[in-house]
C-alpha cells in the first residue's frame, strides 16, 4: 500500500505540472500545489527491480513492433513478484522516469548543470513544443497515466477487500488484469517518449481506456458479490451470536473452514485439530491481540494445569485479532503460539473478519485480552471471566506470594491486606501471629508494596470496564471495593476460606475486630461457630452503614460509567473526576 500512495504522490504532482503547462499555453492561470501526505516510516521500495523495469521501459519503449518481446523481458525480471507487486513496481519504474523530467522543468535558470541535463534529455521538445500536436499529447498522456492507477488501484484494493470472503478471491483473473495494466504503462512510456522523438504519437489512449473499462466492470462485479455475501455471512454470525444451538456451530462460523477443516492447533500436542473436538464442552475464547504479556500467559497457564479445569471440561481456544500482515506479524503470533498448552488457531489468516467485527461489536473487544465462556450449547456464560475460578483466585495468584494455590485448595484461612501507613501494618501484623500462635491455620500476605497485584487488580477493573458491564455484578463490587478502600481510607482486607470470601473490607474496621481478637476467639468452635463465622459476626457488631458510598475507578480504564445506582439506597450516584 505504501507503494500505491508513492505512485499517486508522484503522478499528481507531475499531473499538476502537466495541467500547469497546458493553461499557460492556453492564457489561463494553472492550478496551485497538491499538498503532501508523508509515506510510512521504514518504506523500503525495491530499487534494483524498479531501475532494471525502467531500463526496459525506456529503452524499447519506441520499438512498437517488438511489444511481446518486451513484455516477456519484463515478466522474466519480476518474476519473483506477486501479480499485484509485477503492477507497482512497473508503474513505479515508470513514475521514476516520468518524475525526473518535471523534476528538472522546475530548476531555477541558474542552474547551468540542470538546465543542461535538461537538453540531453530533451526537454525543451516537451517544454517548448512547435508541433500544436505534442500539445494536445499532454493531455492525451495525463489521462492514460490516470487510468492505468486508477485500475493499479482496483487490483490493490482487490487483493485487500478478497481477504475479507476468500471464496470469491478468484472471481477476477488477478493474473491477466496485471497483464493488461503492465501494456498499459508501456503504453504510457510509448506516449511520453514520443513527445521527445519526432515519431508519430501511438494513439493507444483507447486501449488504455477498454483495459481499464474492463477491469473496472470486473471489481464493481466482484464487489456486488462481496457486499451481499458479506451480509449473508453477518445475518448468520449475529444469528448464531444471538441464539446459539450448539458451540461447535458457533466456533465452526468464526474461522473459514473451507479453507482448512481444521483450523485448530493443540500446542500440547503440536497437532492439528477440527472444532468438533470441542463438541459439548465448555469453551474459554481467549480473544487477544499479539500484546498479549508473557505474565498473562503464565496466569492462564497455572488455571490451565488446574485439576477440577479439567474436571469441568473446560478447553481454551485462542482467537487472536490481528490488522496487520508480514513476515514479522506472523513470527509473533507463532511465539506465542508456542507457548500455549491449549487450543488455537492454526493460522490467523483463518480468523473470519466478519466474526472479528461482530466481536467487537458484540463482545466489546478493544485491546486488552478478555476471555470469553461459551458453555456447551454455544451460549455465552460469562463475556469476560475465568469460569469457576473467584475474583479472588484471579488476583491472588503464585505470582504475588508463594503457594497461594496450595493454600486454596486445602481450604485454609487466607488474609491479604495492604496499607499506606506502617503503624496500621504493624497492627495488623501483630494480632495475625497471635492468631497463628493459637494454632489458627491463617496464610498472610502484605502486597502494599506488590505491584503485580495492583497492576493484575487495574487489568480486571479495564477488562470489565471495558464491555460496559454492570456495576452492581458482584465480580465487580467486589473489585471496586478493595480498590475503593485502599484509596479512600488508604488500607483495605481480605479474608478468605480458601477461595470463599469472608470479609472484603476497609482497613479501619478490620483492625478493630483484630485488635478485640483476645475477647471474640473463645467464642470459635463454640456451638460449631467457625474462626471465620465468629469473626464475621465480630465484623457486623463493628460495621456501620456508611451514610455516603463511594466507588474509586481509575482513569487509565478509558471508559467511566455515565450513570450508576447507589448499590445501598435507589438514588444515582454522582460522577465526580479528580
Amino acid at each position: 500500500m505504501c507503494m500505491m500512495i508513492f505512485l499517486l504522490l508522484i503522478f499528481e504532482i507531475n499531473n499538476c505540472q502537466i495541467t500547469k503547462h497546458l493553461s499557460s499555453l492556453q492564457g489561463t492561470q494553472g492550478s496551485g500545489r497538491p499538498s503532501f501526505k508523508p509515506l510510512k516510516e521504514g518504506f523500503n521500495p525495491p530499487l534494483a527491480a524498479i531501475n532494471e523495469v525502467g531500463c526496459q521501459l525506456t529503452c524499447k519503449a519506441l520499438d512498437t513492433k517488438n511489444v511481446r518481446q518486451t513484455l516477456v523481458s519484463l515478466f522474466h525480471e519480476l518474476s519473483s513478484y506477486s501479480w499485484v507487486n509485477k503492477a507497482l513496481i512497473t508503474l513505479s519504474s515508470l513514475a521514476v522516469f516520468y518524475g525526473d523530467f518535471w523534476r528538472l522543468a522546475r530548476v531555477e535558470p541558474s542552474d547551468k548543470l540542470a538546465e543542461s541535463m535538461a537538453i540531453l534529455k530533451g526537454l525543451p521538445a516537451i517544454t517548448k513544443p512547435t508541433d500544436p500536436q505534442k500539445i494536445q499529447v499532454f493531455g492525451v498522456l495525463s489521462e492514460m497515466i490516470e487510468t492505468t492507477l486508477n485500475m493499479t488501484q482496483c487490483n490493490v484494493d482487490f487483493e485487500h477487500d478478497s481477504k475479507d470472503v476468500p471464496e470469491l478471491s478468484t472471481i477476477i483473473d488477478v493474473a491477466s488484469s496485471v497483464y493488461q495494466i503492465i501494456i498499459s504503462v508501456l503504453a504510457c512510456s510509448i506516449q511520453f517518449t514520443s513527445l521527445i522523438s519526432m515519431v508519430d504519437e501511438f494513439a493507444c489512449l483507447r486501449k488504455v481506456n477498454m483495459i481499464h473499462h474492463s477491469i473496472k466492470r470486473h471489481y464493481e462485479d466482484f464487489f456486488t458479490k462481496k457486499r451481499r455475501k458479506l451480509r449473508s455471512i453477518r445475518e448468520r454470525l449475529q444469528r448464531l451470536f444471538n441464539a446459539p444451538t450448539d458451540n461447535v456451530e458457533l466456533i465452526n462460523a468464526l474461522f473459514y473452514i473451507k479453507d482448512d477443516p481444521q483450523p485448530l492447533f493443540l500446542g500440547s500436542k503440536k497437532t492439528k485439530d477440527k472444532v468438533e473436538s470441542l463438541w459439548r464442552k465448555n469453551v474459554l475464547l481467549l480473544i487477544s491481540d499479539l500484546k498479549l504479556t508473557s505474565h498473562d500467559l503464565s496466569i492462564l497457564v497455572k488455571i490451565y494445569n488446574e485439576r477440577k479445569f479439567h474436571e469441568k471440561r473446560y478447553k481454551i481456544v485462542w482467537v487472536p485479532i490481528i490488522e496487520q500482515d508480514g513476515e514479522e506479524v506472523i513470527e509473533q503470533f507463532q511465539n506465542l503460539q508456542l507457548q500455549m498448552p491449549w487450543y488455537s488457531v492454526h493460522s490467523p489468516k483463518l480468523i473470519n473478519r466478519v466474526a472479528i467485527r461482530i466481536i467487537k461489536e458484540k463482545w466489546h473487544f478493544r485491546q486488552d485480552t478478555m476471555v470469553t465462556v461459551l458453555d456447551p450449547l454455544g451460549r455465552v456464560s460469562n463475556q469476560n471471566a475465568e469460569p469457576g475460578i473467584s475474583w479472588f483466585e484471579l488476583l491472588a495468584t503464585d505470582f504475588i506470594f508463594s503457594k497461594i494455590h496450595q493454600a486454596i485448595k486445602a481450604e485454609k484461612y487466607i488474609f491479604l491486606y495492604g496499607a499506606e501507613e506502617p503503624k496500621v501494618i504493624q497492627e495488623i501484623e501483630e494480632s495475625l501471629k497471635k492468631m497463628i500462635d493459637d494454632g489458627f491455620s491463617i496464610v498472610a500476605s502484605n502486597v502494599t508494596k506488590s505491584q503485580l497485584f495492583w497492576t493484575r487488580l487495574e487489568s480486571c477493573m479495564l477488562s470489565k470496564l471495558q464491555t460496559r458491564v454492570d456495576l452492581h455484578e458482584p465480580l465487580m463490587q467486589d473489585i471496586l471495593r478493595l480498590y475503593t478502600n485502599f484509596k479512600k481510607d488508604g488500607g483495605f482486607a481480605v479474608l478468605t476460606k480458601g477461595s470463599r470470601v469472608v470479609i472484603n473490607e476497609s482497613h479501619v474496621l478490620i483492625t478493630r475486630v483484630l485488635m478485640q481478637y483476645e475477647t471474640w476467639k473463645k467464642l470459635v468452635n463454640v456451638n460449631g461457630k467457625t474462626f471465620d463465622m465468629v469473626f464475621r459476626e465480630q465484623f457486623d457488631w463493628v460495621y456501620i452503614l456508611p451514610r455516603c458510598h463511594h466507588f474509586y475507578i481509575p482513569n487509565m480504564v478509558g471508559y467511566i460509567p455515565e450513570d450508576v445506582k447507589c448499590p445501598v439506597c435507589p438514588r444515582m450516584m454522582n460522577n465526580i473526576v479528580k
